[in-house]
């Protein structure tokens, strides 16, 4: 297949990148990578002039299925991703992460008033192409080659927050707090200067430290626009943890409100699980296995247990691969510890409880 230079006002989605794109030394989207409204963005925030794309007039044809051949079995995640469903989220999604986007930079820099309808209905437009938690928590686990910034991440919070909310049995009031408060978490980051937010190398000691102002500086333009205190707290506190270890105050979870240790908790999960436009994220089941290691002290187990509950409970009956290369389905969850729960491969059960050399590497 041949491969094309193309400047980056004629690329267009659908599209496939043929070489690896970088800015300075740092990987912005992988060779392979379908472009995306998610990568044209990156791209154009980055000042990417031209890509390596595909020749698509000279792509070699796709292979017939002989009659009798077995079709391939395809995964969970593309089954998914082909259902109607999905599409609709997708679609959903991408239009409302460019609008939401246009709204956090309106509040923080043109004085904008919050409007928390306005922002709850723009998560509920997206969620309502789900038909129940579970399946929301797959679709956004499904989700590929969105980049971290500060909208689509807090974007993915939201719901993530909102999933949570249903799993706690929360009331509406304070489901639509914590999904707001989700979209609002980071906007203190906004108000960073772009150097380094966006610096591709590692942070110096001072800039780390003006990273670590976000907190309280989006709680102080929350607060200057009379926003929910339950909603502003969450963005003064998401970086704090229960035992004292966090960040800006160091206080302690009896000091913590529920927005925020809720926050909390989905923000770490989200930034380690998220697909990127450079990598993949992190299996569910590893970042499940971390919070259970450490987690505890950090944050308040009666959010957490059920929060990792949940996600076991999603990824029942789906196909996994171990450790050692064994592909099984999940058949039985483990509520005392979620990331461990019993397989069946090959004709044989499997007590991921009771084999302390095989983890779940990764959802087939």
């Amino acid at each position: 297949m041949s491969v094309k230079q193309v400047m980056l006002h004629k690329v267009s989605k659908g599209m496939k990148i043929a070489e690896d794109v970088y800015k300075g030394n740092q990987l912005l989207v992988k060779k392979d990578k379908e472009v995306t409204q998610e990568i044209l963005d990156v791209l154009h925030f980055s000042s990417i002039v031209s890509v390596a794309i595909y020749d698509e007039d000279a792509e070699e044809p796709k292979p017939v299925q002989t009659p009798g051949t077995p079709a391939p079995i395809m995964s969970h995640s593309e089954k998914l991703r082909q259902s109607a469903t999905f599409k609709k989220f997708e679609e959903e999604f991408n239009e409302k992460t460019e609008t939401f986007t246009h709204s956090l930079n309106d509040i923080a820099k043109k004085n904008e008033n919050v409007n928390v309808d306005e922002l709850f209905a723009s998560a509920n437009d997206i969620m309502e192409h789900a038909t129940n938690t579970y399946q929301l928590m797959d679709i956004l686990s499904n989700i590929r080659y969105f980049d971290d910034s500060t909208y689509a991440h807090s974007l993915n919070v939201a719901l993530l927050a909102n999933i949570l909310g249903h799993w706690l049995h929360l009331d509406d009031e304070k489901l639509k707090k914590i999904t707001v408060a989700g979209m609002l978490h980071d906007i203190g980051k906004v108000l960073i200067p772009k150097e380094i937010i966006q610096k591709p190398g590692k942070l110096t000691a001072d800039e780390f430290q003006i990273i670590k102002t976000h907190p309280i500086q989006g709680y102080k333009l929350l607060k200057s626009k009379h926003v929910d205190e339950a909603i502003a707290q969450a963005a003064l506190l998401h970086h704090e943890k229960c035992d004292g270890t966090g960040y800006p105050t160091g206080i302690k979870g009896d000091k913590m409100n529920y927005a925020a240790k809720i926050i909390a908790i989905v923000d770490v999960y989200e930034a380690m699980t998220a697909n990127r436009c450079y990598r993949d994220g992190i299996c569910p089941f590893h970042v499940i296995r971390m919070f259970e290691d450490e987690g505890y002290a950090k944050y308040d187990p009666s959010f957490l247990i059920p929060f990792l509950r949940g996600i076991g409970d999603t990824y029942l009956h789906n196909t996994v691969l171990l450790n050692d290369g064994t592909q099984g389905e999940i058949i039985l969850t483990n509520m005392a510890v979620p990331s461990k729960p019993s397989i069946m491969a090959n004709g044989q059960f499997i007590d991921l409880n009771k084999r302390p050399d095989l983890r779940i590497d990764k959802i087939l």
